[in-house]
């Protein structure tokens, strides 16, 4: 048995149990409201009862738990109560005491309900009980139609004398692999300049809210302050770091190498420079330094930004009045997803799978057919 609902408060709660149709009828822990057995109800029929429990009233059902059941295999049944802890809790317990055993959801996935799923199917499964936009569900549902595992069967039919079209097909596929990790982790956009250029105040424009403490003192933010949030469709995480200046703070200095650390690590650096004091020396270095960042010239409240020392693809921006902000967000959305694919386009969505794929390019470039096989396999799962 296992829930299939996230954790925390809801409205309902499902829960999939298998192999305990005759056990739940035998200690008589559902009472169904037409008066059948759960063993006579149709097969992916709901029905309404009272989940009596054990030493539960079946006959009259007036003391239990309101729930809707469902078949939907001979064995396999799901069970949708209260949402919210207490009543899955109490499910759980009845279960188990007549021998029913927990697991996650994960490892109840099967395809048809006869065999198990491959790993793709269930990475598919996972991707999408995480996501967290409609964008995101959507292309992870488009896989999970069966386009990406029939690409994947695809490439190990194919005929080894035909081996320059699956160079072709996996190159199609590994296209796309940047989005198929930013489906699974949101991509990190880091927040990075010199101290009291407004980056805090930038990361609350862009998460709609206070997540980080904005004054007007150099050095405030002294560690990493995250947020989560979506830009066109696409899931983010938002890191505003130290101001980025020789000091001889021990503490500030700590948050310094804290943000190091996050720009090794970005998919995107997002400089921040006061507009409104132009771009000094010490900005200068930084552009320099992380010369493939957006660079952002904030405070145009203050006054007029000199362009002309800017780069010519940098966004001019208040995080004060939220001039330029949207504009701000669609660049970074488009720098992160430069490309969205049709529908009925394979994208790989795990790590392991595109390992599996990169493994199978290096045997195809070796002539090595044994090796493709085995990739393609470990691909598939």
């Amino acid at each position: 048995m296992a829930v299939l609902t996230p954790k925390g408060r809801g409205a309902v709660a499902s829960l999939l149990v298998e192999d305990a149709v005759e056990l739940i009828d035998r200690h008589r822990l559902f009472a169904a409201a037409n008066g059948k057995m759960l063993a006579e109800q149709e097969i992916n029929r709901i029905c309404f009862g009272h989940w009596q429990g054990r030493g539960g009233d079946v006959e009259t059902g007036l003391a239990g738990e309101q729930i809707v059941v469902c078949r939907v295999s001979e064995e396999r049944v799901e069970l949708h109560c209260h949402g919210g802890t207490a009543a899955v809790a109490r499910i759980f317990e009845d279960l188990a005491g007549v021998g029913v055993t927990q697991c996650e959801w994960v490892e109840m996935i099967e395809d048809g309900g006869k065999r198990p799923a491959n790993r793709v199917e269930i990475e598919l499964a996972q991707a999408l009980s995480a996501a967290t936009t409609w964008r995101t569900a959507a292309l992870l549902l488009d896989q999970q139609t069966g386009v990406l595992v029939n690409a994947l069967k695809r490439l190990g039919s194919v005929d080894w004398k035909q081996r320059d079209q699956a160079a072709g097909w996996l190159a199609e596929l590994l296209e796309w692999s940047s989005l198929g990790r930013q489906l699974v982790v949101p991509p990190t956009v880091v927040l990075a300049g010199l101290p009291n250029v407004g980056k805090s105040s930038l990361l609350n424009a862009l998460l709609g809210f206070g997540r980080a403490i904005v004054w007007d003192e150099p050095g405030t933010t002294r560690d990493v302050v995250v947020g989560h949030t979506a830009l066109e469709g696409w899931p983010i995480r938002l890191a505003d770091t130290a101001g980025l200046r020789a000091t001889e703070d021990e503490i500030e200095a700590i948050g310094i190498a804290h943000a190091r650390r996050e720009l090794d690590s970005a998919d995107l650096v997002v400089l921040v420079v006061d507009g409104s004091q132009g771009v000094d020396g010490d900005s200068r270095r930084l552009m320099d330094e992380l010369s493939e960042a957006l660079v952002v010239a904030n405070k145009s409240d203050l006054g007029d930004v000199a362009e002309g020392e800017l780069p010519s693809d940098a966004l001019v921006v208040s995080a004060l009045t939220g001039a330029g902000i949207d504009r701000l967000a669609a660049v970074i959305a488009e720098s992160l997803v430069p490309a969205v694919p049709d529908p009925g386009t394979a994208v790989p969505v795990s790590e392991r799978l595109i390992g599996s794929l990169e493994r199978a390019v290096l045997a195809v470039a070796r002539n090595d057919e044994s090796g493709f096989r085995a990739a393609i396999d470990e691909a598939i799962g």
